[in-house]
C-alpha cells in the first residue's frame, strides 16, 4: 500500500475565536500536537519563533487573520484584539525590507488598515531572532497595555501583559480597568 490509513484525530481542534477555515497548510506533527486552531499553521519560522513566545506569554493572537479594505485584502502575521484597538503584529523578513517595491505595498497596506483602527507592529529577521526578549516582547506588552489589555472572551477585564511576571499573571491595580 502506497499510503498509510488516514488516522482520525483524538480530539477536535478548537478556534478560541470561533473564526470558520476551510484550509491550512500544515504539518503532521503540527496537526498530531495542536491545542488549538492557530497551532496549525506552518508559515515562516520568524512568525513561528513569535508565536511559541506569545503562547508562553499566554497572549491571545489569531495568525494569519484577514483585514479587508476597499476590495484589498490583507493577511495579517498576528491579530491581536484589545479593548481599545487592535493590533497587527508582523515579522518580515529581511528580504522583504530590502525591496523598494515590497516597502511601498507594506505602505499602502499600513495606511488602508491604519483607516480601519487597527495599529501595526513589525519586527525583522534580527529583532525576533536576536532581541525577542529584550525587545520584541516588551514593545508588544507595552503596546497591548496601551490598548486597554487584550480582551478574552469570558473575561470580566482585559487581559494586560507584564513579561516580568510568570506567564499569564497580572494583579490588575486600582485604575487598570
Amino acid at each position: 500500500m502506497l499510503f498509510e490509513p488516514l488516522q482520525r484525530l483524538a480530539r477536535p481542534i478548537p478556534s478560541l475565536r470561533q473564526r470558520r477555515i476551510t484550509f491550512i497548510e500544515t504539518t503532521w506533527d503540527k496537526l498530531t500536537l495542536a491545542e488549538e486552531i492557530n497551532d496549525l499553521y506552518d508559515d515562516s519560522p520568524l512568525e513561528n519563533r513569535l508565536w511559541t513566545e506569545l503562547k508562553r506569554l499566554k497572549i491571545r493572537a489569531e495568525r494569519q487573520e484577514w483585514g479587508d479594505v476597499d476590495k484589498r485584502k490583507y493577511a495579517l502575521d498576528f491579530a491581536v484584539y484589545c479593548s481599545k484597538g487592535k493590533l497587527d503584529i508582523e515579522t518580515d523578513g529581511d528580504e522583504w525590507h530590502a525591496n523598494p517595491e515590497k516597502a511601498a505595498k507594506d505602505n499602502l497596506r499600513d495606511n488602508d488598515l491604519e483607516s480601519q483602527g487597527w495599529q501595526q507592529l513589525r519586527f525583522t529577521t534580527h529583532q525576533v531572532q536576536e532581541q525577542m526578549s529584550d525587545y520584541c516582547i516588551p514593545t508588544i506588552a507595552e503596546t497591548i497595555n496601551t490598548l486597554g489589555g487584550v480582551q478574552e472572551e469570558g473575561r470580566l477585564l482585559p487581559h494586560k501583559i507584564n513579561p516580568k511576571l510568570p506567564p499569564g499573571m497580572f494583579q490588575p491595580g486600582l485604575f487598570d480597568l
